[in-house]
């Protein structure tokens, strides 16, 4: 029993590769299946934070808005780090447009990235799929 024991390691060792059904696993396979892994984190990672910047935008809307039915009284108070300070009301609109800009910026930005990660996944799902079948799940 000891002897096929060993004799079994020796020859996982010699092969270096697994065995998923009927196909075996070469290395080449395993990056791939690696690479597939790390974009899915990336993936989820960026649709995260394109969340939170669209959150941010949508503050940013609301404040310029708000900003526009205003009574006119062209003194507001601006949240600024830990404090209130008191701007215009043209200066306030034109801050709260240009960080939307830039919070539009960056999500387009995330889009791209994501896009990008996409692509990447489609390419690597034909290659694997087409190498395992049903016996890979590449799926979320």
């Amino acid at each position: 029993p000891a002897s096929v024991q060993r004799e079994r390691k020796r020859a996982r060792r010699r092969d270096r590769c697994e065995v998923m059904g009927d196909v075996e696993v070469r290395k080449e396979d395993q990056l791939l299946i690696n690479e597939f892994g790390r974009l899915n984190a990336k993936m989820h990672e960026r649709r995260a934070d394109r969340a939170v910047l669209q959150k941010s935008l949508e503050e940013f809307d609301d404040a310029t808005t708000e900003l526009a039915m205003g009574d006119g009284d062209d003194v507001k108070l601006m949240l600024g780090g830990e404090s209130f300070v008191d701007v215009s009301e043209d200066f306030a609109t034109e801050y709260c447009e240009a960080e939307q800009e830039k919070i539009q910026a960056e999500m387009d930005h995330e889009d791209a990235e994501i896009e990008k990660i996409t692509a990447r996944q489609k390419e690597l799902k034909v290659v694997l799929y087409g190498r395992f079948g049903s016996q890979i799940n590449l799926e979320e």
